[in-house]
């Protein structure tokens, strides 16, 4: 089975790279427990004095996330071989610190059969010395491949380092209970009594307990008794039968003899109702294995199998089944999906589970982050998306709160399979699901209201409650198979955001690590590869961004595309390269994406960096540009050289800028700011529970002294202020809240603006524009260009050919992961009357108010403005001047 993104992606990436320049071994140490390890070999099942009748393979997974395995698998060497001389095929997923364990080869004695969740009898192991290997591929391994683990015990050829002491036949080599794994066998395994552990706990016990009474043993049922569906399920978290093998009967209501699944799901008709908390669900997961499940829905199937519980999901195993001769006997009134909402409580989830919903109401998408990895997506029932607790109320008690309703919510909806797009290679040749369909692309991005057009399955995958189409989904699949249907909302977008008002405009911009230094020039650093293994990005290295030139011009194509079509007049940057760090000129970055921008019809100029800069500085920086003919900067840039940003972030960056011609009194003040993230912890400011993540008190210090440093500096004070970037808070955060005790308004709350930043399936505000009371005067709307946080990642340049579909577009969308915000608002310049203050103000290119007769009349030149008067005033009462004077200033 499956899951973890973040993870699976880090760990591709690291292993693939790790491995090109390594030997013997040649698997990944996992000292930080990241990554699935072999727990524990035993190669004397069914041997003299042995117990146990078969050999096996034990897996343990020592992470926070489930991890898929399909299209692992186990293999085995001879103690003096360098390839596989055997190989059993992985599927499913290994919960988080779970175990998986693979049946392998069966004696002929041995007294005690145990449960596994993989057959490989087929794995004949030496008692004594031999070797295991776990592959993320099915193709025979040989010595100096790529693997995930290898465990050599006794005397071997291959192995890690050293391989373990010598086994029995009444003995295994065993990890420690944390998997602990230093790349060293013998360090790493300990000789004992074998003691095989499965997905369900300990193999060798046969569970026949009521899970309500423990104490007391459960009833057991004659073998392929027949029994209903409900009795199967029970009213409590497990099945009351577990162990036991029994006969029941039901409708075909969702089918999967691909994707993983390998089963399917059949509900007992005559209601249409949904259970209530307490109750016993009517429907229940058949397993098959691959390849075996029935193609047709509808049908009503006998199926005799074993009661088992499967990473907490109810299910037949083993089973026989056959269609019915007297459907209306055996299975009832035909299944007629729920239509209401789907239960959000865990109770309510487990008396549905793998029950048949069509909903009837509105769901939202709140979460597309793992689209382009697992095919999934998260929603939540009405029109709205979830948002960050603390964009929403204050830290504390009211964000912890807030945060469990949220998950209460939510809802995943999944694509039919168990496939890691990112990971599986064979995944990756087919189009991804809800991005792509039969009938073309079709981007589903957060915040998209959807209704379900066909039913899905409530069932309890991957350590969640989640709802899975009857089959699986592909991009090769039609729209009217899907189970959703939606509106495309990115249309909208394309143009630009929304009409701000003013004469003058500013924004700050996150240009996702733009570095003209690439990773392929840096000594050691490696590669995230695309499908065909060519390296795109830098995988953490002291270069950030792009690998090659080729990725390079495709990330800088859609930052050019999105900031000529934001258009401001000025735009504060974020996480540009600071080349100084790297032997060039501090600008060398900046100015390269400032000639780019007006190769392709911008207008824009740089703000040179200072004279006097930080010695301690980060590899990436802030920057300015703005729009020439619209401000200019008055005097030298400044960056706030203070201990509280020091090492930890990324120094605030002021510049003041006026209207073109106007006096410098009137100059404005923007200062674009990038302050310590939420990821990892700084001088020991761990996360308080509150909801604000890391490094939250040293945030709330950077406002304090940005406020100080903004009233005293002479050129700063009693000036309008912007303060715009990423503060890496929300709303409600202390480190917005500091800024806001000190007079400034947060526009964007102000405006109704929206939010630009989407983590973990939450939207809200990490990137703000703040004004004090002088700028607020002169502000006159805002809105957030929704281009990137609610996009799929599929579409980042970084992403590029990571599936048989290239959704790459040298377009705004997913530029970066943030989205801009751009504020409007009124400025005097050189070409304004400040003694008249009813004369308008003046129009510079691309504002909103372009097309009115004002905005016509107030840019008209001085001339045309006085012979239009004058003739007015001649002209007036038969109304030929005032008509002349209206043509003569429409002649612009």
């Amino acid at each position: 089975m499956k899951r973890s993104s973040r993870i699976s992606l880090a760990l591709m990436a690291t292993a693939s790279a790790s491995l090109a320049t390594t030997t013997i071994p040649s698997a990944i140490a996992s000292p930080a427990g990241d990554n699935v390890v072999i727990s524990e070999v035993y190669g004397g099942g069914g041997n003299s004095g042995a117990e146990l009748t078969n050999d096996f393979i034990e897996l343990y997974n020592p992470t926070d996330q489930p991890i898929t395995l399909d299209g692992w698998s186990v293999q085995y060497l001879s103690s003096k071989g360098t390839s596989s001389a055997s190989t059993a095929a992985l599927n499913g997923e290994i919960a988080p610190h779970g175990y998986y364990l693979i049946k392998a080869g069966k004696g002929s004695g041995g007294t005690v059969d145990f449960t596994a969740d993989a057959d490989g009898t087929g794995l004949n192991m030496s008692s004594s010395n031999g070797v295991a290997v776990l592959s993320d591929s099915t193709g025979q391994w040989t010595q100096g491949s790529d693997a995930v683990d290898i465990v050599g015990y006794g005397t071997t050829t291959v192995n890690e380092t050293a391989p373990s002491a010598g086994l029995s036949n009444t003995t295994s080599a065993a990890r420690d209970a944390v998997g602990t794994d230093t790349d060293n066998n013998v360090v790493d395994f300990t000789v004992g009594a074998p003691t095989p552990q499965f997905s369900g706990g300990d193999a060798t016990q046969d569970d026949t307990t009521d899970p309500e009474n423990p104490d007391t043993p459960e009833e057991p049922t004659t073998p392929g008794e027949r029994v209903s569906i409900e009795d199967i399920q029970g009213t409590g978290a497990a099945t009351p039968l577990a162990g036991q093998t029994v006969t029941t009967a039901g409708w075909v209501t969702a089918s999967y003899p691909t994707g993983g699944f390998n089963g399917f799901t059949i509900q007992m008709g005559g209601t249409k109702e949904a259970r209530k908390a307490g109750e016993a669900s009517r429907a229940v997961f058949v397993y098959t294995g691959a390849g075996n499940a029935p193609a047709d829905l509808g049908q009503c199937v006998v199926v005799t199998g074993k009661a088992v519980e499967y990473n907490e999901s109810t299910q037949l195993s083993n089973p026989t089944f056959k269609s019915s001769a007297n459907p209306q006997e055996d299975c009832g009134d035909g299944v007629e999906p729920n239509k209401g909402l789907i239960p959000t409580d865990p109770e309510t989830k487990e008396a549905n589970e793998h029950m048949l919903f069509a909903p009837e109401s509105t769901y939202t998408v709140t979460n597309n982050y793992e689209l382009n990895t697992y095919g999934s997506v998260d929603l939540v029932a009405g029109d709205e998306p979830l948002l960050q607790a603390t964009s929403v109320v204050n830290p504390g008690a009211e964000a912890v709160a807030y945060e469990q309703e949220n998950q209460r919510k939510v809802v995943t909806l999944d694509d039919g399979a168990t496939a890691n797009f990112l990971r599986n290679a064979e995944a990756k040749k087919s189009p991804l699901p809800y991005l792509t369909t039969a009938d073309g692309e079709k981007a589903l991005r957060t915040g998209d209201h959807l209704s379900f057009s066909n039913p899905v399955v409530l069932s309890y995958n991957f350590d969640k409650w989640g709802l899975q189409p009857t089959s699986q989904i592909t991009g090769d699949s039609a729209s009217a198979e899907l189970p959703i249907s939606w509106e495309d909302t990115r249309a909208a977008e394309i143009g630009g955001p929304d009409a701000v008002g003013g004469t003058h405009s500013i924004a700050s911009f996150n240009v996702l690590n733009y570095f003209t230094d690439l990773g392929k020039d840096e000594d050691g650093c490696r590669a995230y590869e695309d499908m065909d293994g060519n390296p795109v990005t830098a995988d953490y290295c002291q270069v950030r961004g792009a690998y090659t030139e080729e990725a390079f011009q495709d990330q800088q194509a859609k930052i050019v595309s999105a900031i000529n079509t934001l258009d401001v007049s000025v735009l504060g940057l974020e996480e540009i390269e600071n080349t100084a760090q790297f032997g060039g000129d501090r600008d060398e970055s900046l100015n390269t994406l400032v000639t780019a921008l007006n190769a392709a019809g911008g207008n824009w100029k740089a703000v040179p960096s200072p004279e006097v800069v930080p010695e301690n500085e980060d590899v990436i920086r802030t920057a300015f540009i703005y729009r020439e003919g619209a401000v200019e900067p008055v005097g030298e840039s400044k960056i706030f050289d203070h201990e509280a940003f020091s090492n930890i972030a990324r120094q605030p960056l002021a510049q003041r800028f006026k209207g073109v011609g106007a006096d410098d009194d009137s100059a404005f003040v923007a200062v674009v700011n990038h302050y310590k993230s939420k990821g990892s912890i700084a001088r020991g400011d761990a996360d308080m529970g509150d909801g604000q993540g890391n490094n939250a008190n040293l945030r709330a210090e950077m406002s304090r002294k940005l406020v100080e440093w903004l009233a005293a500096e002479e050129d700063f004070k009693d000036k309008p202020q912007f303060i715009i970037g990423d503060l890496n808070a929300y709303a409600k955060e202390d480190a917005v809240r500091i800024l806001e005790d000190a007079g400034y308004t947060n526009i964007e709350d102000k405006f109704g603006a929206g939010h630009s930043y989407q983590f973990d399936g939450r939207l809200g505000s990490l990137d703000h524009v703040l004004a004090n009371d002088k700028a607020l005067e002169m502000t006159t709307g805002a809105d957030v260009w929704d281009i990137n946080s609610d996009e799929s990642v599929a579409y980042e340049y970084s992403r590029r050919n990571y599936n048989v579909t290239d959704f790459y577009a040298p377009d705004p969308f997913r530029s970066s992961d943030h989205d801009p915000i751009k504020v409007g608002f009124n400025l005097v310049d050189g070409g304004t009357d400040p003694e008249d203050p009813e004369n308008p103000l003046p129009e510079t290119p691309g504002s909103s108010d372009e097309d009115s007769p004002l905005g016509s009349l107030a840019n008209g030149s001085s001339r045309n403005r006085f012979l239009g008067f004058v003739l007015g005033l001649v002209g007036l009462s038969s109304g030929v001047g005032l008509a002349f004077w209206w043509w003569l200033n429409s002649q612009r």
